[in-house]
């Protein structure tokens, strides 16, 4: 199934969700001018895979930030600017109050959460043990 958002619900949504392009970027084709998606809501909309939580309300926004911010400090920042990697604000997250995607139907419960964040970091860690192993072993 595809991951589908609606930015309709977001006040000012033009504004927020949206920022112009200041340069020609040949890569993709955008030029000077162009309007483009904000790339933290670009963001928001795939951590809402993350959070299990298919919605930014105002009762969830505080619960939205911490899975956010946690899942950062698992995997790492979610944007880049000039400066090098940035975390997701309670700002961003205070904007895009409205935000809707279809990602979870129910929202996900804290410890389902956790579960789910922490085994697939443990098994990464696992993994990377497993291989350094290997790697240690053939260099022997």
């Amino acid at each position: 199934m595809a991951l589908t958002w609606s930015v309709k619900d977001i006040e000012d949504w033009e504004n927020v969700c949206n920022i112009i392009a200041t340069v020609d970027w040949p890569a993709d084709g955008t030029k000077k001018g162009d309007k483009l998606m904000n790339p933290v809501t670009t963001a928001l909309i795939w951590h809402s895979l993350n959070t299990g939580i298919g919605r930014i309300k105002d009762e969830n926004a505080a619960e939205v930030w911490a899975r956010i911010s946690f899942v950062e400090d698992l995997y790492g920042a979610s944007l880049r600017n000039q400066d090098g990697p940035c975390k997701i604000t309670k700002e961003d997250v205070i904007a895009h109050i409205g935000l809707t995607t279809n990602a979870s139907f129910k929202d996900e419960s804290r410890a389902s959460f956790l579960k789910r964040h922490a085994t697939r970091k443990l098994d990464d860690s696992a993994i990377e043990f497993r291989r350094h192993v290997e790697r240690s072993k053939v260099e022997a």
